[in-house]
């Protein structure tokens, strides 16, 4: 039979412990990652593609995973982030006189992605 000091014991349990964490934020952040490249992959299909600007809105969708030690987050973001405003929420139509004649409603596709992606990383993901 070994014998294990106290103070031995303590470490023991820190680097077990430790190792667990770490394997369940390497978990984390693979699950992160791939709902943030369907998120991109979602949205680039959905996205408005107008043909004289190549599509660029639509090619312009990224996605980066963060740890630190406040947790994990995935952010989505798009090269254009002044039009995502714009297109999402929708905006005024100004004339050169400087009057509003009408409003554009907003295509809500950032929305609609994040409830479903948001819903599928609550319920585990795909396996």
């Amino acid at each position: 039979m070994s014998s294990i000091k106290i103070d031995d014991l303590a470490a023991i349990i820190v680097n077990d412990m430790q190792e667990v964490i770490d394997d369940d934020t390497e978990a984390l952040e693979s699950n992160a990652r791939a709902a943030g490249q369907k998120a991109v992959r979602l949205l680039r299909e959905r996205s408005r593609k107008r043909e004289h600007h190549g599509g660029s809105y639509a090619k312009g969708w990224a996605a980066s995973v963060e740890t630190d030690d406040t947790g994990t987050s995935c952010i989505v973001h798009n090269k254009q982030y002044q039009l995502t405003h714009l297109l999402e929420k929708g905006h005024a139509i100004a004339n050169q006189s400087g009057r509003y004649p009408g409003h554009v409603a907003g295509d809500h596709v950032i929305e609609g992605v994040y409830n479903e992606v948001a819903a599928e990383f609550a319920k585990g993901g795909e396996r």
